[in-house]
């Protein structure tokens, strides 16, 4: 694990300065964080089920993370939408968390295709007020996609078998 951190650091050092920029918005996130610690501890038995996991994964992430930091200044801008959005995203965490397990399968063909999603990112990021136009119309919707899940999640696995992996 240590020569993996020992690689890692010049690129922290890299990202730090942009670190420090984000500060002022991770004070304003940080309440939410805090209310958000009972259920990180509801989560943290299957998040130590995932570890060994992210641990095998860890050699992908490092390859990731030059692009990752490329798109540090994009996330910059969309940081703030993302801060409204969290509340909602709490809801959604425990179901998320039921379906990590299937997304660490998917996450190779993820990192395969993220050179192209960083090349549509700022096409995305032009389309931001228009998102912020269909959002409310989407968390009205929220109730009725998340009483989806179960059974998108006995679909998930299917559409997993059939992607190249």
């Amino acid at each position: 694990m240590l020569p993996l951190f020992i690689k890692m650091l010049p690129l922290f050092i890299k990202v730090l300065p942009l670190f420090i920029k984000m500060l002022p918005l991770f004070i304003k996130v940080l309440p939410l964080f805090i209310k958000m610690l009972p259920l990180f501890f509801k989560v943290l038995p299957l998040l130590i089920k995932v570890l060994p996991l992210f641990i095998k994964m860890l050699p992908l992430f490092i390859k990731v993370l030059p692009l990752f930091i490329k798109m540090l200044p994009l996330f910059n801008k969309v940081l703030p939408l993302f801060i409204k959005v969290l509340p909602l995203l709490i809801k959604v965490l425990p179901l998320f968390i039921k379906m990590l397990p299937l997304f660490i399968k998917v996450l190779p063909l993820f990192i395969k295709m993220l050179p192209l999603f960083i090349k549509v990112l700022p096409l995305f990021i032009m389309q931001l007020p228009l998102f912020n136009k269909v959002l409310p119309l989407f968390i009205m919707q929220l109730p009725h996609y998340i009483m989806q899940l179960p059974l998108f999640n006995k679909v998930l696995p299917l559409f997993i078998m059939q992607l190249p992996l």
